[in-house]
This record gives structure tokens, C-alpha cells and sequence, in this order.
């Protein structure tokens, strides 16, 4: 009976795994100029890993999406302030290379989303994420101080990532996010 229970308990840490490994996660892409792009996420991805990010399009203004690939993961630098809001997950960074060349003549910080056989869309103000288990939607939008990206499907909120920018900004976030 024990090994029963032992290989229930197995199997359903398996297909909790598998079904983990095929739902899209999301991130925070911070670029400077001259600088590689960096990655903050509540995910542990490996190289293997298909990152899109949003990219500055004609005029500033945010377009989707671009490649890159992982380079390595590295430590939090202190001044980055990145948090989990919803559930206070541990944030890590990675340092990411475009597979195409982009310039950023400009600070950017923008939505990345992670995962294989993944359709990012611009849906008006926010982004349209399919994957192989659920349609989702990401709002990106700003308090005084930093960024927020907000993930739901449907209305239930599935994540709420936060970055500093360490500058007020112009808030524009919904009174209820």
C-alpha cells in the first residue's frame, strides 16, 4: 500500500511539473543603452527557455514582440527593485542577447513572456497571451514610482510583478488593479 501511495504521489508531482512546463510565465525586460537587457522573473528558466520581449517602436512607444535568449542568470543588483506582489515570490535576473538587433536609444522597461508555443498579442492597451492551457491578458501600466505588470484570465489575477524606476512617473495604473 505504501509504495502505492508513493507512486500516486509521483505521478501527480510529475503532471504538476508538466503542466507548469507549458503554461507561459511573465516577466520584466529593463534595457539600457550599450547595456544587455535584463530579465526579472518569479520563474527558474534555463537556455533553453523562448523569451519574447516588448521592444521601443517608432517614437518610443512600446511594440510587441522580440526574441532573445538567456545568457546567464545573475544577482539582483541593489538599486533593481523588483517584487512579487500577489504571492512574494523570490525574483530572479537574467542577462539576455537579442536574436535580432535592436536599439534602445533610450531607457526602456516593458513586458516579457516566457514559454514555448506562446502568441503574444496587442489587444489596445494590453497584451493577449496564448499558450497551450489558458488565454490570458497583461496590463502594463504606472504608479508614481515604477511599473507594474498584471496578469489575469478572465478576472481572476494569476500574477502582479512590480519594478521600481527609482523617478516619478505619471501614474496611469486603474484605481483597482
Amino acid at each position: 500500500m505504501e509504495i502505492k501511495n508513493t507512486l500516486m504521489l509521483s505521478m501527480g508531482l510529475l503532471l504538476s511539473q508538466s503542466i507548469y512546463a507549458t503554461t507561459a510565465l511573465d516577466g520584466i525586460v529593463k534595457v539600457f543603452p550599450d547595456k544587455p537587457p535584463l530579465l526579472f522573473t518569479a520563474g527558474v528558466l534555463s537556455g533553453a527557455d523562448e523569451i519574447q520581449l516588448e521592444f521601443p517602436g517608432k517614437g518610443g512607444k512600446a511594440q510587441c514582440c522580440t526574441k532573445a535568449v538567456i545568457e546567464k542568470e545573475i544577482q539582483l543588483d541593489p538599486g533593481d527593485v523588483v517584487t512579487d506582489e500577489m504571492s512574494n515570490r523570490k525574483i530572479h535576473a537574467y542577462r539576455l542577447k537579442f536574436s535580432n538587433s535592436i536599439s534602445y536609444p533610450d531607457p526602456f522597461v516593458g513586458l516579457a513572456v516566457i514559454g514555448k508555443s506562446v502568441n503574444v498579442q496587442a489587444k489596445g492597451m494590453q497584451y493577449q497571451i496564448t499558450d497551450e492551457k489558458m488565454v490570458s491578458t497583461v496590463l502594463t501600466c504606472y504608479s508614481s514610482e515604477g511599473m507594474h505588470l498584471i496578469r489575469r484570465e478572465g478576472k481572476k489575477k494569476l500574477s502582479h510583478l512590480y519594478i521600481s524606476l527609482g523617478y516619478e512617473v505619471e501614474p496611469n495604473c486603474p484605481k483597482k488593479m
